[in-house]
Formats: C-alpha cells, structure tokens, sequence
C-alpha cells in the first residue's frame, strides 16, 4: 500500500533539519511505512537512558504476526535517532491497557527489544535497515508473542460470617429455684408415651417407672408449654469455615443459676443415686443438667461411653441429657466398673482397622470427557493411519528406485576401482618410460651433433645417389627461377642472363635424365 504523498513530504521535511543521512533514513522508513500501512510517524521528545532528551522520528503501530495459525497485531515503537543509520533504531514493545509485557529472550520487563541484529547494526550499518528488522521481528514474535492479556481483578466473594450460637437463654420463671414441691403429673395427649426402660440386669442405673406424686424426690415441671421446652436450634454452618467450638466462659449470672441448681439437685437426689426421668415432657423438655451433678460410674453405659466434656467446655443448663439413651436399640449390657489397681501400667494401642474405605462414586462428567478424548483420539487415529496407507505406495516407490540406484551405483563404482587400477598401471609404466627417456637424453648431450647430411641417409648407394641429384636438380631450376627474377629487377644484364641460363639448363637436363634413368632402375614407375 503506497503512502500518501503529503505524509512523504512531511516525512523529508522533519528528516532534513537535524538527521545527518536524509536521504537514506528518508528512504527506509518510506520502505517500511509502505510494507507496514499500520505504522505512522510522528515526532516526539525521547530520553534517553543517559538523561538526554532530543527531538526524534517516532514510528507507532502494530505489525502483523502468524501465532499458531492466527495472525494478531503487537503494538510497537520505534524510534529513529539522528545518526541514523550508523545507529540502530530504539525499538520497544508498547502494550495497550489490557495488556502487559512478558518477558523474554528479546524483551526485557520495561519493553525494549534487544537482538543480535541491533547488535551488529554498527558494524554492518550499509546493509541493516528498519524494513529487514521488522521482518526478524514478525518472525521472533511468532515463537515469543511480546505481550500477553491482562487478567482482570475478580474480587475475591467474601465469605459469610461465621453464625455463632445464640446465647443460652435464662431460665424460666417456673424452673427458678423454689422450695420442694411434689412431682405433678401433669400429660399431654399429642406426645408420646416415653419408651419402656431397660431390663433391671442391663442397666440397674436407671429408674424402671416414672416418679409417683408420694415420692422423695421433687422435680419441678410446668404444665405451661412455653419456648424452652425444647433446646434452641443449632446454628447454620459455613460452607467453607471450620467449626466453631465456644468454650465455657459463663457470665456471673449464669454461674449463679448452675450453683443454684446444683445445690437444689443436691437435695432432691434420692439416696440411691438413680437419675430419675421426668414423665411425659421428658421426651421434649430438657431437664437442668450440669457436669458435676452425677459422677461417671451412675451414668448409663451410654452415656459413660461419650466421656465427659473437654476441659473448659461448660454445658448449658438448660440442655438435659439426649432423649434416646433410652431406646432399647442402643441398650448394651453394662461392663463391670474397671479396677484401676489391677490395670497394667502399659496402655493399649487400639488396632488399626482392616475395613477398607467405600469406593469413590464416578465422575459422569470426567467419564464424558474420557469418552470424547477417546473418541477424538480414535478419529485422529484413523485419519493417520488413511494418510500412511495413501502415502505408503509412493515410499514402496522410492524404496524400489533407491534400491535400483544402489545396485547401479554399486556396479560402477566397482567399474570405477577396475579403470583406477588401470590407471594406476599405465602411470606406472609412463613414468618408468619418461625416466628412461630422460637417461638417454641425458647421455645425448655428452655426444658431438651429428651432420645433416648423414642423418639422410638411403639404404644402398643407388638411392643415395638419387637422394643427391633429385636435390640438385632442385637446386638447379631454383637457380634458373632466381635469375629470371633478377633480370626482371635489372639485377644482371641480359646477357649475362642469357650465358647462365644456357649453362645451368644443360647441367639441369643432365642431372633430370640421370635421376630418370635411375628411377626406371629402381623400378619406380612415376619416374
């Protein structure tokens, strides 16, 4: 996408009052505007890290980046110094609100890219340009995206707070300390009856039959149902707090009211030391209770199998013993009261239990997400295994022509070893008859230069004789050639010509007549 014209004109006009290559920078950053259309430049103040400031080019956008598949758009800023482009530009990852600078090998914490590119900038500065650095930058992006999404704040759900029980109630008017009165029996018809005590041998603790109005021992009942007939309701728990276990701290009036009936309990407590229900509102009114109003060995076995409460834990007065110890599907035939003096000194360590713990339900929607992975897994599965056996003719192919290409490679390669033997023989030889060739040469040359003329010579006299008047007749017509040409120049007079001619031609016609007749006698036909 060109850029507009005016930018360019803008763009020359900023470059030449303080840029020391116009030209130059002018262009690159024409070329990387033109490749890039999301940048646009501007001029603004930098500081550098020194605490200098100078006006600089400043080039702002985003460029576009492939990330697995997708192509996003980092913003950056590059800022152009006046050097340029003896320096290399200050280039810096500039995240927007909702986003933040990661880290990395070329991005540091404040955002400044750094690479061996920039590195080198100064020794190749004729061959760097801002266009080539980008297109590093895109690819070092692709592998190491600069700049990740913000996570927005969730405000953490502030958790309820934790209900504490309600204060125990004071007493009722009717169950304040009075003097002792007899027991009245006083019913109601929409409860029920209480459940049948326990045998006499199992628990000889407990009272068979409800206290009749003629006996010793005064409890006080009210016939007026009221709001304490029953305990208050337990607290709503947290979901995710830890229970909260309020500790004994009675106030004085509470202190008080525990005294107070434990002193009237005291009085009333028949001789036997039987705890005594209550008739008909025992199933629903809780009796005053206190921990220091029956000792453990006149507690049902029930009840000496829960202990007594920690320390500094206090019990209501208002909460009585719970109604169903007296169920008979909880009764347990009494053990006999241990004897501490008899008890060896070394404790009993309770075996650890063989009872294996209940299986874990399953997941429905980890089972539905087993069962798709598998499904996905399968199709990929298929969808490879269609691609191998597609694919497998061609490599069959390849297999067979590769393996036809060894066995020819083979065969002239062993071809190959036979002609270097070869080769190797006839260098051997060659050198053997050049170092011989040199040895006569050297002899040679002690020896004198032989003649020309005994170097041509025939194999019998005949033909030497030949040898020696075909060469003068030869001899002869050049001769007789030579003097026509100088009588031509006016070398020699005509008459002098004339008297040569005549003599060297008698003697040429000689020498050709016997060289024929030697020819016939040699048998040479074309003589």
């Amino acid at each position: 996408m060109p850029v507009q014209q005016h930018v360019l004109n803008w763009l020359y006009s900023v470059l030449t009052s303080e840029y020391h290559d116009v030209n130059r920078t002018y262009h690159d950053v024409a070329q990387a505007l033109t490749q890039y259309p999301t940048l646009s430049p501007r001029t603004d103040v930098h500081t550098f890290s020194n605490g200098s400031s100078a006006l600089l080019l400043h080039i702002t956008g985003t460029i576009p980046v492939n990330f697995r598949g997708n192509t996003y758009r980092f913003p950056i800023s590059i800022w152009v110094p006046h050097a340029y482009p003896r320096e290399p530009p200050l280039v810096y990852v500039t995240p927007t609100d909702n986003m933040m600078v990661r880290p990395g090998q070329h991005v540091d914490p404040q955002g400044q890219v750094y690479h061996p590119y920039l590195v080198g900038w100064a020794q190749f500065w004729d061959k760097s340009n801002i266009h080539d650095f980008m297109s590093v930058l895109s690819d070092i992006f692709a592998k190491e995206p600069p700049v990740v999404s913000r996570q927005a704040t969730q405000p953490q759900p502030q958790q309820p707070p934790i209900q504490a029980p309600p204060p125990v109630p004071p007493l009722p008017p009717e169950m304040a300390p009075r003097p002792p009165q007899t027991l009245q029996s006083s019913t109601n018809g929409s409860r029920p009856p209480p459940p049948p005590p326990p045998k006499e041998d199992q628990t000889p603790q407990t009272s068979t039959h409800p206290a009749s109005p003629s006996s010793d021992t005064t409890v006080r009942t009210s016939s007026v149902p009221s709001r304490y007939e029953s305990a208050p309701p337990l607290p709503t728990q947290a979901p995710a707090s830890p229970p909260v276990v309020r500790h004994a701290q009675p106030s004085s009036q509470f202190q008080q009211l525990s005294q107070q009936q434990q002193q009237q309990q005291q009085h009333t407590q028949p001789p036997t030391g039987h705890w005594l229900p209550h008739g008909p509102h025992s199933s629903s009114q809780n009796p005053p209770y206190s921990a220091q109003q029956v000792p453990s060995h006149q507690l049902p076995p029930q009840w000496q199998a829960l202990g007594p409460p920690p320390p500094g834990y206090a019990v209501a007065p208002g909460v009585g013993m719970p109604p169903h110890i007296q169920q008979p599907l909880v009764q347990q035939p009494a053990p006999p009261p241990p004897n501490i003096l008899d008890e060896p000194l070394t404790l009993d360590i309770p075996e650890a239990t063989t009872v294996a713990p209940p299986p874990i339900p399953p997941n429905p929607e980890k089972d539905n997400l087993l069962r798709q992975i598998a499904q996905t897994l399968y199709v990929i599965r298929q969808r490879s295994r269609q691609q191998n056996d597609s694919t497998m003719a061609g490599l069959q192919g390849q297999r067979s022509a590769m393996q036809n290409a060894m066995a020819g490679i083979q065969s002239e390669s062993s071809q190959l070893t036979q002609l270097s033997n070869v080769l190797t023989s006839n260098t051997t030889i060659l050198h053997d008859a050049l170092r011989k060739a040199d040895a006569v040469i050297d002899g040679s040359r002690s020896h004198p230069a032989p003649d020309i003329d005994e170097l041509l010579v025939a194999p019998t006299i005949v033909s030497n004789q030949l040898y020696n008047l075909v060469a003068e007749e030869k001899a002869l017509g050049d001769a007789i050639f030579m003097l026509g040409r100088a009588v031509e120049r006016g070398r020699i007079s005509p008459a002098v010509f004339a008297k040569m001619t005549r003599s060297l031609a008698r003697e040429w016609y000689l020498k050709k007549a016997l060289v024929r007749k030697i020819g016939q006698g040699m048998g040479m036909a074309s003589a």
